[in-house]
């Protein structure tokens, strides 16, 4: 068996790809791990205690958003947006630092109901109220929401509600807080498979000169296949026809009817290099970013065509977490292949990405490329017999696959 253990670093944003929005922020994709060295520390409040006090610094910074200037468009989405902003402020590495992120994103000068807002800080700790905010941002926004719904009913005058929580009175004997899992952002090994896949695929029917191919097939080499009753695949001879006629299936797999030709190459997750995994003095938050995009309306600028059908502005803004530049993660695949003829469809994969090293997903607004050395692994010639057998049956390959129906 072949493993390989490598390092690689993200050059540019880096978003892995994932569909899961947290409001209208599309977050990176998590991975629940067993921490290394389980996080511990002391602390003279509750866990309720802890979050009431955060609620405290969120209500100063709500009460003192501009919302008379703001559009009725923008407040319909304003929990999503507080929520939003919650978590990146939530990078910081300190208490102070959060909070002056957290006005800065709403454009706030100075906090109202500064005497509650300085004792919440006071009382917690750097720790303390990154842990909360981090991984109770939701839980935070409710209690928040309910509050703000409360001081609505109660019709204020004045719009403003002291905060009506319970005073924060440490204990006087500290609790012990430990903390052993945590969700790690990291690259799922199907999504660098999927790249991998698609780059072969391509060079494979370049190779062969294959031009047109029926559409199961298509899915066949480029995305894995599909399993459904079909059972006209059943027969292994047949199996290793096909492996024979795209080497590259022997190395990468496919589902073909009910059966599966399994593919020799394991591609593992790619995580960041941090302290949470014992891999680095770095957590991952330091690692993780915001960017915020727009779509803008350029009809009104536009000199050469004459435009028809209304006024219809278009503009679309979006947000989406991503790995910053420079953002270190571990890798690890392998090939279990015996045949030589695999092993070098193999190397000539590894050159493939090697070339073209590109993950995740928003690759067209600039993400997704990485920085690795992948040829050291490579021995000298080891994608010869691959290129050899694809020239030599070049022929009988083109008409197989252009011609199979799956």
């Amino acid at each position: 068996m072949i493993k390989i253990k490598t390092v690689f670093k993200s050059i540019g944003p880096l978003h892995t790809g994932s569909d899961t929005n947290a409001g209208t922020l599309k977050s990176l994709r998590r991975q629940a791990c067993v921490l290394a060295q389980p996080v511990q520390y002391e602390s003279r409040l509750s866990d309720q205690q802890r979050r009431d006090a955060v609620v405290h610094i969120c209500l100063g910074v709500w009460y003192s958003i501009d919302w008379e200037n703001m559009r009725k468009s923008r407040m319909m989405g304003i929990w999503d947006e507080f929520s939003n902003k919650l978590i990146a402020a939530g990078r910081a590495s300190n208490k102070y630092q959060f909070l002056e992120n957290l006005c800065r994103s709403w454009g706030i000068q100075s906090v109202r109901n500064a005497p509650n807002v300085l004792k919440a800080i006071d009382a917690l700790t750097d720790y303390e109220l990154l842990d909360i905010v981090r991984h109770e941002t939701q839980y935070i926004c409710l209690m928040l929401r309910a509050i703000k719904d409360e001081a609505k009913e109660r019709k204020k005058e004045d719009g403003f509600t002291s905060f009506d929580l319970p005073p924060i009175i440490p204990m006087e004997t500290p609790v012990q807080v430990v903390r052993v899992r945590g969700d790690i952002p990291a690259i799922s090994g199907n999504s660098i498979r999927g790249k991998m896949r698609r780059l072969a695929m391509h060079d494979f029917c370049q190779r062969v000169g294959i031009q047109q191919m029926d559409k199961r097939t298509y899915h066949t080499l480029f995305t894995g296949g599909f399993l459904d009753q079909s059972t006209k695949y059943e027969d292994f001879d047949k199996l290793e026809f096909m492996v024979s006629h795209c080497p590259m299936l022997g190395v990468l797999g496919a589902a073909i009817g009910n059966m599966t030709i399994e593919g020799e190459l394991k591609v593992g997750w790619a995580y960041p290099l941090c302290c949470e995994r014992g891999t680095s003095a770095q957590s991952y938050w330091e690692y993780i970013d915001t960017v915020f995009q727009t779509r803008s309306d350029s009809s009104k600028t536009e000199k050469a065509i004459a435009l028809s059908g209304g006024d219809h502005t278009q503009q679309m803004k979006y947000e989406y977490e991503c790995f910053s530049s420079g953002t270190p993660f571990e890798w690890r695949l392998a090939c279990t292949a015996t045949k030589p003829l695999i092993v070098s469809a193999f190397w000539h994969l590894l050159a493939l990405f090697q070339a073209e090293p590109y993950i995740g997903g928003m690759g067209a607004v600039g993400n997704g490329e990485i920085s690795m050395d992948l040829l050291r692994e490579i021995p000298e010639g080891g994608s010869d017999e691959y290129l050899a057998h694809l020239e030599k049956n070049a022929g009988a390959m083109q008409e197989y696959w252009q011609e199979v129906k799956i």
